[in-house]
């Protein structure tokens, strides 16, 4: 390459650098136009356009400079890349694959096998991408795609505590690092917490405000935040009608006390919560009261308090009070048992799949397992 391409070559670079693939493209273009045949300036031109979403243009030029270059493990690399991106992950693990059996230890080629194996699915397909990922783990520790990786594999067997371990080690080599931030707060919203989620989202939207998902997302777990107002008043509702109107025979004056107690502990509650919350999350939450789930939600969480007063002004439960009183909570129980059974429901999957996939790796380790990408598949 002559000086002048060497100079436009690293001028694509530095634009690539900086996110400005159109100009890159023209740039590598040009070079092109004059040496065809060079299979580093067709490996650049194939990254842009891969970037910039446009895969068939991509995958022929990463094929033409395979039939210049064959032997280059990082243009079989870039291939993998490319049809992963495209929605392609068998064609993907045929291209890592062939990258490994030309160079074994090459990290790129084993995490591209590790991703298209994990997005195939399967539990034979999961545990061969995990020895992949744990080969990563062990060639690149300072990158964060290793650990994202990491984080992936575990969320996908159930193992939650490792997976925030290794979004950890990736925000400890990068602080800022949006994939890791996205998914701590996925396994928070997985889990329920619903606050932590919030918040979890609104960094990642911090470091990225062009994430689509993450927007929706953190739409999302403002709902269940004030859901979980309704939560809190709907079971204090239940358990003050189940305790003074079918168990215990206490007077009104108690009744009335216990419940008169309970608004200002939830409020309390509600109060503390959304003062810990920072700026951009009270704004979203606010934005939210305009969303069809959340008049729902309030409105019910008003039929459980009215329910709830009515059920400690009435003398007994066989009173026109007390009857009003357990009409009203039962589209409120009927409510919370559901929420509480979807709870319970994602909770039980990690666990589940934990288990399964505990069994199925003591039973890989007894043999040797490997998968042979299948293209047609």
């Amino acid at each position: 390459m002559t000086d002048v391409g060497f100079a436009a070559q690293q001028r694509a670079g530095t634009l690539m650098d900086v996110g400005r693939h159109d100009e890159a493209v023209q740039v590598l273009r040009g070079v092109l136009a004059d040496q065809p045949q060079h299979a580093g300036v067709l490996f650049l031109l194939a990254r842009c356009h891969r970037v910039l979403g446009q895969y068939a243009e991509a995958m022929r030029l990463i094929d033409e400079a395979l039939g210049f270059a064959a032997t280059q493990e990082h243009l079989l690399v870039e291939k993998a890349r490319i049809l992963l991106a495209a929605d392609q992950p068998a064609y993907a693990a045929t291209a890592a694959h062939t990258a490994l059996e030309r160079s074994p230890r090459l990290w790129e080629a084993h995490a591209l096998l590790a991703e298209a194996l994990l997005t195939l699915g399967g539990p034979t397909r999961v545990v061969v991408a995990r020895r992949h990922a744990n080969t990563v783990l062990e060639l690149a520790p300072q990158v964060t795609t290793a650990h994202l990786l990491d984080a992936r594999l575990h969320t996908r067997m159930g193992r939650l505590r490792a997976a925030r371990a290794a979004c950890g080690r990736a925000l400890a080599l990068d602080p800022s690092c949006e994939p890791a931030l996205h998914q701590l707060a996925l396994l928070d919203a997985r889990q329920d917490l619903a606050g932590r989620a919030l918040r979890g989202f609104t960094a990642t939207l911090a470091a990225d405000p062009q994430n689509g998902w993450a927007a929706v997302q953190h739409a999302v777990s403002a709902a269940a935040l004030w859901w979980r107002l309704f939560d809190a008043v709907a079971l204090a509702a239940v358990a003050h009608f189940v305790l003074f109107a079918l168990l215990a025979d206490a007077g009104r004056p108690v009744r009335l006390a216990t419940a008169l107690l309970v608004l200002p502990v939830v409020a309390g509650s509600a109060l503390l919560t959304w003062r810990r919350q920072p700026a951009a999350v009270r704004w979203q939450l606010r934005r939210q009261l305009g969303a069809r789930s959340v008049a729902v939600c309030l409105a019910l969480t008003l039929v459980a308090m009215v329910g709830l007063l009515l059920n400690g002004f009435a003398p007994a439960a066989e009173s026109p009070a007390g009857g009003v009183s357990a009409v009203l909570l039962v589209p409120a129980c009927l409510v919370l048992a559901v929420r509480l059974w979807r709870q319970l429901a994602r909770r039980a999957g990690p666990a589940a799949r934990w288990l399964g996939y505990q069994v199925w790796t003591r039973l890989a380790a007894r043999t040797t397992l490997t998968v042979a990408p299948d293209p047609q598949r």
